[in-house]
């Protein structure tokens, strides 16, 4: 929830590794009672739908609740044609949140492990990892507003670093337009790190764009078709381009399935990809029950 194969799950960079995500759901406007109006990102704990990240690129605007944890894990298989055809797969995904206090999480960003194919040449290795932060700013019944603060530490191997620290802000918005459509977007901004075509390694910033549009069509199941980009891939320029959609489900109210598609143009390669993953909710209160 989520292109070259860089490392957005730890900067957004990566387009596949991050877990990602924009609010999956928001929930349809309630009847709202002056005493009180509905969470959007859940009453006592989190919901899923509207909390994860994953496996859309941009994030939630709902932070964890208090004393809950957000497991998301996930796998992606990335076919790049162009001058170079590769294939890149990125496991596990990994992106542990942690309610700290009413609108405000921790996050641990990785671990993500990589498997490029080129030609003959295969490579592996762990991508950098890091931690971040949530604070939900404001909600209603409708909608909710939030800032993401990410940091990653070149901890990766030689292959699959991006050489230096990287840090990252996402403002984050989402909004309910009827009883099971909802719209998201992520504007992000970034300082990070990179080799241009010559080979030269520099820092550049770059703005991180996001929209998606959500539908519930059941408590259980959501749809969602995202758009995204980044303003620049390397030090020297270059851009992105992409498309993705993809299902997710309810196996019980604190574990969740997805499964997802894109295409990702940038100025030198086109890509597909697929994936699936899982987004788990520890709480202390959780109760087993079924819908």
């Amino acid at each position: 929830m989520e292109g070259c194969f860089v490392n957005l799950g730890a900067v957004l960079i990566f387009a596949l590794a991050a877990p990602a995500p924009v609010p999956k759901s928001t929930p349809a406007p309630l009847r709202v009672r002056a005493a009180h109006a509905p969470d959007p990102c859940g009453e006592r704990d989190s919901g899923l739908l509207a909390t994860l990240d994953r496996p859309t690129i941009g994030y939630s605007s709902c932070a964890v609740k208090p004393k809950n944890t957000v497991i998301e894990l996930g796998y992606s298989e990335e076919t790049v044609s162009g001058a170079a055809p590769a294939a890149n797969a990125t496991y596990p995904q990994g992106f542990l949140r942690y309610g700290l206090r009413p609108n405000v999480e921790l996050d641990f960003i990785g671990p993500a492990y990589g498997v490029t194919r080129l030609g003959a040449t295969t490579t592996r290795g762990w991508f950098d990892s890091g931690v971040g932060a949530k604070f939900e700013l404001a909600h209603n019944a409708r909608s909710a507003l939030a800032v993401d603060l990410l940091y990653t530490a070149p901890t990766g191997d030689r292959t699959f670093t991006l050489g230096a620290p990287s840090e990252t802000v996402n403002f984050d918005a989402s909004l309910a337009l009827s009883p099971a459509v909802g719209v998201a977007t992520t504007i992000g901004v970034t300082s990070t790190a990179g080799k241009s075509l010559n080979g030269n390694s520099a820092r550049f910033d770059a703005l991180l764009p996001s929209v998606v549009v959500t539908d519930e069509f059941d408590p259980r199941t959501q749809l969602y078709l995202e758009a995204y980009g980044t303003t620049e891939l390397r030090p020297d320029g270059g851009s992105r381009f992409a498309l993705d959609g993809g299902v997710q489900y309810l196996l019980t109210p604190s574990f969740e399935v997805d499964l997802e598609a894109g295409r990702t143009v940038t100025d030198l390669t086109r890509s597909d990809y697929v994936g699936f993953g899982f987004g788990i909710r520890l709480a202390p209160r959780d109760r087993p029950r079924r819908y």
